[in-house]
This record gives C-alpha cells, sequence and structure tokens, in this order.
C-alpha cells in the first residue's frame, strides 16, 4: 500500500525537525497541514523539504480534512496521522501498517495512566460514550495516532479536537474494522492547545454522529 504521514501542527517548531527526521528514518513519505504558524514551524519544514499545506481555517479538524483530500489527490492508500508534538513515538507507524492487511483503521491506544490527569476523565467519557452509543468496545477514541485506508472515508466535516472523534463515528457506523494497539504516550513538549470546551465539543460530535442520518 502506498502510505502518506501527516503532521498537523500550528506553533511546533521545537517539535517540528525531531518528527519529520522520526518519521524519514522509517522511509516514508510526508506533509505537514498547518494552523498559521507563528514561531518558526512552517520555515523549518519547509527548509528540511516537507510539503506545507495551509488549513482553509482555524482547528484540527480543518488540517485534517485538508489531510485527506490531499492524500486521495496523490492518489495515496493510506494515511497515517500523528501528533507533532512528542508523545507519540513514530515507531509504531510500521506495526500499525501491518495490520491494515485485515482492518480498515488502525489506532495507537495509550494506557490511561500515561494520560494527564487533565484528559484523562474527559477522555474516559468520551470513550463510554461511543462504547454505549455505538456498541463498541474501544479503549481511547481521542489518539492523535492513527492509520487508516483512504478510500473508507468520503470526507469530514469536524473543525475542531472533534475530529478524532467523527474519524471513529464514521468508521463505526460504516462497520469498518478497527485495530487497536497499546502504545506508549510520552509527555508532550510544549504547551496543549486542547481546552475545556473542546472537551464539550467532542462529546457533542459523538451524539451528532450517532443521531445523523
Amino acid at each position: 500500500m502506498k502510505t502518506i504521514i501527516c503532521l498537523p501542527t500550528k506553533n511546533e517548531k521545537e517539535n517540528v525537525k525531531y518528527m519529520i527526521d522520526s518519521i524519514r528514518k522509517l522511509g516514508y513519505d510526508l506533509f505537514i497541514c498547518d494552523e498559521n504558524s507563528k514561531d518558526g514551524t512552517i520555515e523549518t519544514a519547509q527548509e528540511n523539504n516537507v510539503q506545507v499545506y495551509q488549513r482553509e481555517g482555524n482547528g484540527k479538524g480543518y488540517g485534517i480534512r485538508k489531510a485527506l483530500s490531499v492524500a486521495k489527490d496523490k492518489g495515496y492508500d493510506t494515511l497515517v496521522l500523528i501528533d507533532c508534538d512528542r508523545t507519540y513515538p513514530a515507531g509504531y507507524i510500521p506495526v500499525m501498517l501491518r495490520y491494515l492487511d485485515k482492518y480498515d483503521m488502525v489506532v495507537g491506544s495509550r494506557k490511561r495512566k500515561d494520560i494527564k490527569s487533565f484528559h484523562r476523565l474527559p477522555n474516559k467519557i468520551h470513550t463510554a460514550a461511543i462504547n454505549l452509543l455505538f456498541g463498541s468496545n474501544l479503549k481511547d477514541i481521542n489518539s492523535g495516532l492513527r492509520a487508516f485506508k483512504v478510500n473508507k472515508f468520503k470526507n469530514f466535516k469536524s473543525k475542531g479536537f472533534d475530529i478524532e472523534a467523527e474519524i471513529t463515528t464514521k468508521a463505526l457506523k460504516n462497520k469498518l474494522k478497527i485495530k487497536e494497539i497499546p502504545i506508549e504516550y510520552k509527555k508532550r513538549t510544549g504547551h496543549s492547545k486542547i481546552r475545556i470546551k473542546d472537551g464539550l465539543l467532542i462529546l457533542s460530535r459523538i451524539i451528532k454522529e450517532r443521531f445523523a442520518k
């Protein structure tokens, strides 16, 4: 399968070179979907010969929407999404891709104890909500590390941090085969951009997708 990696970024200069190098060591194509970074993220990526696409709006969802479009336009079979904050080791990507022979989407599932306490309870609530409403048995629906077959998704609507919830609910609604693999989740370098209101947005997205036609 022809695979490409997307790094969604917003002011990640201190991390982007490290992530680019980590992915290149694995031999994969990659690109960046950026949200108007002002700290030199874009310049650093371009200096390292990485294509940078600007999101069409402010929010992570816009970046992933663009990523899906780029992967389709360039004829890739598989898209891998990995956050650019060093929390998700790129070394898991080859393992995840091997599972795509039998599954449509593979997600890196974090151990709950590794997630910051501020994010732990919301993630538990979101995951429980999806499992209740969709009859699934998932462990981590908000993971920022996932690989999926491009042709299984038409488009996305989310604008913000509810994008992972939308990807997951659409996969479940369309009866896609999902595999979760346990991963190490490291301490973030830099500042988290997710806020309390984003937790409510994610929950709203889960409910909306469950009852949408």
